[in-house]
């Protein structure tokens, strides 16, 4: 018997500092991946976290937690209220 948990897969990155294009995919998804090159421009200045020099990535922990704020998504699942505007 095959279930969802079985071809389900995580959501989450294939390493901590994962690249652009990965992360692309992980927020928006891949049919509107070509649109974060933009944002993330425009979300760094609300404090999305930069890519690191060294690692050559984004720090996704960092990253989760910047969109956890964003979306004012509590560590025990609380509710979602308007989202901040843009700076």
């Amino acid at each position: 018997m095959s279930g969802a948990r079985e071809t389900a897969k995580p959501f989450g990155p294939s390493c901590l500092y994962p690249d652009e294009a990965e992360i692309a995919r992980l927020i928006l998804g891949s049919k509107r991946a070509k649109a974060w090159s933009g944002l993330a421009i425009v979300l760094e200045r609300s404090g999305l976290p930069k890519i690191d020099v060294m690692m050559g990535g984004r720090c996704w922990p960092a990253v989760r937690a910047f969109f956890d704020r964003w979306n004012h998504v509590e560590p025990d699942g609380g509710g979602r209220s308007d989202r901040r505007p843009l700076r």
